[in-house]
């Protein structure tokens, strides 16, 4: 609520509308599996392995970060960085060229 005062207060309605808002998350390859949960009911367990009953989990599980922005005009382009761990060099050499790029060919580059 703050920062949407202080935009109300400090920009004018145009420059609001080159404004982009940007998050990541970071998303597990294998999904969610909770034991306590995810229940099977059979009848037979050997048939119901074989068809895939029992989910196996990773120690280590897969994940990818997953960074969009969104604007007055509508979505980025998602860009996945995955791979390695994501840290901030990593992050300033990947998604902010491309969100740098994205915005100069939909916003201009004034």
């Amino acid at each position: 609520m703050t920062f949407s005062n202080w935009v109300v207060h400090n920009f004018r309605k145009e420059d609001t509308l080159r404004v982009l808002f940007s998050d990541e998350n970071m998303f597990d390859l294998d999904g969610i599996y909770n034991a306590q949960n995810d229940r099977i009911w059979t009848v037979d367990r050997d048939k119901t392995d074989k068809k895939g009953g029992v989910k196996q989990k990773r120690k280590s599980p897969q994940k990818v970060m997953v960074w969009q922005g969104a604007y007055s005009k509508g979505l980025t382009p998602v860009i996945i960085l995955d791979k390695v761990t994501v840290d901030h060099q990593r992050y300033i050499n990947e998604a902010l060229p491309a969100t740098l790029k994205y915005g100069d060919e939909v916003l201009g580059d004034s």
